[in-house]
């Protein structure tokens, strides 16, 4: 029982559903060279995608061991805010998540040495990726803790708008290893909306714990405001170069608009935020997804 109870409490804190979060975004890195005919490798999309695991889960831990004062603060325990909760319930200690994050720190090493074997012509591209990942969690969370001081969306923007698709073209022998300046634009423009947008649940317990996270320098209605229009811009550019499936995500963005009423309520602003937050994912998907096609 105790072990099924401490197995339950790591899936808890390695939140497997967030790592939709990150693989639609290694996936269009990774599918980018089939608008130019090139062909896809299955080993270094794997590949990618074990990366793009063992990213989510440093990033997970380290957030988790970051952000225990406001989680301890906050009551919005959502799929988009409040950390995992395994600190405040008790269900895990920081010593064992501590252990948690070096051996996922190990595993994502691993699998970068792994792909500087397997695509050597991109060795340096992919191991930049790798410490920079590292450098921006860093930055984050810890040592200069721009999630708290301000700025950790500008963050959010770098790592999953330009780091992930770098990681997934980087494994892929046939590709030049970068994508073009007008896919890094959007994808980092949606990597950005995300970060705001999932700060709304957690402004009121942001601002008790000193976190200037977007919502809590901005209030949830401006918050939810910047996050609508950076979406819609890259939802527009999406749709208009690279994809029209792109615009299948604006009935979302239309339910979160009419949902808006509830962004004062702080029980119910979840209500306008999820429909938003899954609107810029959905746009990252139907990019991958016109693609693999």
């Amino acid at each position: 029982m105790l072990a099924a109870h401490k197995t339950l409490a790591w899936v808890r804190a390695l939140r497997p559903l967030a790592q939709g979060n990150l693989a639609p975004f290694l996936l269009v890195g990774a599918l980018e060279g089939r608008r130019a005919g090139l062909p896809v490798d299955g080993l270094g999309l794997g590949l990618a995608l074990a990366w793009g695991a063992a990213d989510h889960a440093v990033i997970v831990l380290a957030n988790d061991l970051g952000d225990e004062a406001a989680d301890r603060l906050s009551s919005s325990n959502t799929l988009l805010s409040g950390g995992s909760r395994v600190l405040v319930d008790g269900s895990l200690s920081r010593r064992a998540l501590a252990y948690g994050l070096a051996t996922a720190v190990a595993a994502l090493l691993a699998v970068t040495a792994i792909g500087v074997a397997l695509v050597p012509e991109h060795a340096s591209i992919f191991a930049s990726c790798t410490v920079l990942a590292l450098l921006v969690l860093g930055a984050y969370g810890h040592g200069p803790r721009l999630s708290y001081r301000g700025g950790g969306e500008y963050l959010q923007a770098l790592g999953v708008g330009v780091i992930l698709p770098t990681v997934g073209a980087a494994l892929q022998p046939a590709h030049t290893g970068t994508l073009g300046i007008g896919s890094y634009a959007l994808l980092a423009l949606l990597g950005f909306a995300g970060n705001v947008a999932t700060s709304i649940p957690d402004a009121d317990a942001d601002l008790a714990a000193g976190k200037r996270s977007p919502a809590a320098r901005l209030g949830r209605l401006r918050a939810f405001a910047l996050a609508l229009a950076a979406n819609l811009i890259a939802m527009t550019g999406v749709g208009l170069a690279r994809t029209p499936l792109a615009f299948l995500a604006a009935p979302l963005f239309a339910v979160a608009v009419l949902e808006g009423r509830t962004l004062r309520d702080a029980s119910r602003c979840t209500r306008a935020v999820y429909p938003l937050a899954f609107g810029g994912g959905a746009v990252v998907a139907a990019w991958a997804l016109a693609m693999a096609w």
